[in-house]
């Protein structure tokens, strides 16, 4: 039975090797022209622009960089390194492009150690090392082609329309300039729209995008991308990178130009080059040709990108504020049945924000008036409409119906290429540049809650039955969510797989053998890790460009290129600990998972005859605590993952145990994840 468990999980995990497509071959000459601060706004408001959108495959491009903000010294070296880089120090406004004096780009050193300092691994210098014939005009493209030592060759002050005709250039990188705030952007568009027709008259294919902010503290959103000529008519740009259409990312700017030849260059530090963070660039979807919708829907898309995180803050506030005031009520009105009921429907309201955190993207909100109004209540109506039917379909057993909701609306998310995360309050989307597919940090908690509750609740309907059939049935469910999580395409999580493996394998042999000993622990642990690493090393032995996470990962392991990485994630996990809050979670956590291993402690006589009234609700708990500490010590979110799956489980189990005023009584129907 033991091997089985391993077997069966491994070839769970082995489904997680999936290629996808490469894009189709570009034109002889790229030309990109590079304008800091372009908007979907600005090609609103400019006709020459507008008219490019029906010529044009047409994108919304994300300029995150390795730093909070993006100026165009970011941009700039972005797209040099072909990976995220860190150009702006600490002035208090976005600096001037620096000059080129003597060949070479002045400063250029200072940016190389800035990469050094912040860890980014980022080997500015990596396009103009890697290919001959790249010409640059103005000074944010001499960033971008300078050689690793910051010397530029082929570069010109300005542009120069003869010279990117001459068969010397193969390809261009053109700086549009920097768009002025207010005053004087009207004419700096028409000249954007001019220089885009000089390129076009040279041949080629030409790619005109926003590269950074204009300003240090300007509005933080998507930029404008437009492509032309298009091949097969005007459709939307993507790339394997972002895996979605309209979406592209200013690394794709790097792999597109160098089509597959990126050279390998060491960036400053101890650090090594990781591969190109980008894909090259390519159309899908359906043609276009109405330029005012397209524009709109660029402008709704915007809406959609920025509106979910200030938007979760009013909704976390308002349900935060309406469980305090219920369990103020109850706490002052202990014998009142209604203050009772009160406090859990708040309880299970709670729990259903993560139900309404993904089916809100359903509604198209932000295709609304007041698109964050709309959210809101979007939110704010699903989750207690959620908690409300749990009620009354399953009564004190309403949260298995939640953790069932979450479960199968995950799964079928993760089927059809996630898309209720992008613009999902849990999804780290464009603007932030986090993650622009597959199941985020938050996501994989919300799920691991729900399969390791239905997983508990499936196994004990099968426990008198058989115990092997029961730990088979852990196996089931938790397997699933195993690979929904971590398939490439479908939720592509490799830090989550880490911590909910071990949690399903331990579920399962708690299950079957009604124990846990040292021993079982360690061969859980192992079995895990070496599950997880069979699925890395597979994907690593595929062809660079058809590696996933995984894949990418194995390889900076296996060329001892790993310590930028665990660096970054370690810096972003104690991050939490910067504010009172982290360490509050911290102390929080702790309790909630010494409840789970010393019961007995607890000072609630409800919780100590729920823990004991069926047999399956300790390996339950005890799955649950595993899986956040692993999730925990495994993502770079840190323990705010296991926060996450305490704001899920928590609840539901308060709500439960107060739906039971004599929890000495336990009915013949009770199981153990319906009581977690």
């Amino acid at each position: 039975m033991r091997r089985a468990l391993f077997v069966i999980a491994a070839a769970l995990l082995c489904t997680t090797g999936t290629a996808f497509a490469q894009p189709s071959t570009l034109m002889a000459k790229v030309v990109v022209i590079g304008v800091s601060g372009l908007t979907w706004g600005d090609v609103k408001s400019s006709p020459g622009l507008t008219a490019l959108v029906n010529q044009s495959n047409v994108g919304s491009m994300s300029v995150k960089t390795a730093g909070p903000r993006t100026c165009p010294v970011d941009g700039w070296l972005t797209i040099s390194a072909g990976s995220r880089a860190w150009g702006t120090g600490t002035e208090q406004e976005c600096a001037d492009l620096p000059a080129v004096t003597g060949g070479k780009v002045e400063g250029w050193q200072t940016y190389v150690d800035r990469q050094a300092q912040h860890h980014t691994g980022a080997p500015i210098g990596r396009l103009g090392a890697s290919r001959d014939g790249i010409c640059g005009f103005g000074p944010g493209a001499a960033l971008a082609v300078a050689k690793p030592d910051g010397s530029v060759a082929d570069w010109s002050p300005a542009f120069d329309a003869a010279k990117l005709a001459s068969p010397a250039c193969q390809d261009a990188i053109v700086d549009g300039g920097v768009l002025p705030p207010r005053e004087g952007r009207t004419e700096a568009l028409l000249k954007v729209a001019d220089l885009v027709a000089k390129a076009r008259a040279a041949g080629g294919w030409v790619l005109l995008t926003g590269v950074s902010q204009e300003k240090l503290l300007s509005h933080q959103q998507t930029l404008v991308a437009l492509q032309l000529p298009p091949d097969n008519g005007a459709r939307w740009l993507t790339s394997d990178s972002t895996r979605r259409p309209g979406l592209i990312q200013l690394t794709d700017i790097t792999a597109t130009v160098l089509r597959g030849q990126a050279a390998s260059v060491d960036p400053a530090g101890e650090e090594k080059a990781g591969p190109l963070g980008g894909s090259e660039i390519h159309a899908t979807g359906d043609v276009h040709t109405n330029a005012a919708a397209v524009i709109d829907d660029r402008l709704d898309a915007n809406q959609r990108y920025e509106q979910p995180r200030p938007v979760l803050k009013a909704v976390a506030a308002t349900l935060a504020a309406a469980l305090a005031l219920s369990l103020g009520w109850f706490l002052i009105r202990r014998n009142s049945l209604w203050a009772r009921r009160t406090a859990i429907f708040a309880l299970l309201t709670q729990a259903g924000f993560f139900v309404a955190v993904f089916l809100s993207t359903a509604t198209v909100w932000w295709r609304w008036p007041s698109p964050g109004l709309a959210l809101y209540g979007v939110t704010i109506g699903i989750s207690a409409a959620s908690a409300a039917l749990s009620l009354l379909l399953l009564k004190r057993y309403a949260y298995l119906g939640l953790s069932l909701a979450v479960y199968v609306v995950l799964v079928i998310d993760a089927v059809l290429g996630t898309p209720m995360q992008l613009g999902s309050m849990f999804a780290d989307g464009p603007v932030i540049g986090g993650r622009f597919y597959g199941f985020g940090n938050s996501t994989f908690a919300a799920l691991a809650v729900a399969a390791l509750v239905l997983a508990g609740w499936a196994a004990q309907q099968l426990l008198d039955r058989s115990r092997a059939l029961a730990a088979l049935a852990v196996l089931a469910v938790g397997g699933i969510a195993i690979v929904v999580d971590g398939k490439p395409g479908w939720g592509t999580d490799f830090g989550g797989i880490l911590g909910l493996t071990p949690a399903v394998l331990l579920m399962a042999w708690m299950t079957w053998r009604g124990r846990v000993s040292w021993r079982a622990l360690l061969g859980v642990a192992v079995g895990g890790v070496l599950a997880v690493s069979a699925v890395a090393y597979l994907d690593y032995l595929r062809p660079p460009a058809q590696r996933s996470h995984f894949g990418n990962f194995a390889a900076r392991v296996i060329e001892g290129d790993v310590g930028d990485v665990l660096v970054r994630k370690l810096q972003a996990a104690l991050a939490v600990f910067h504010s009172p809050a982290g360490w509050i979670l911290l102390v929080a956590l702790v309790l909630c998972m010494l409840a789970t291993v010393l019961p007995e402690r607890v000072p609630f006589a409800s919780y100590r005859t729920f823990y004991l009234s069926r047999p399956m609700i300790r390996p339950t708990l005890v799955a649950l605590t595993v899986c956040g500490l692993a999730g925990s010590l495994l993502n770079d979110v840190g323990i705010i993952v296991a926060g996450i799956m305490g704001g899920f489980a928590v609840p539901m189990l308060v709500a439960h145990l107060m739906g039971v005023p004599r929890p000495a009584t336990v009915s013949p129907e009770s199981h153990l994840v319906q009581e977690s």
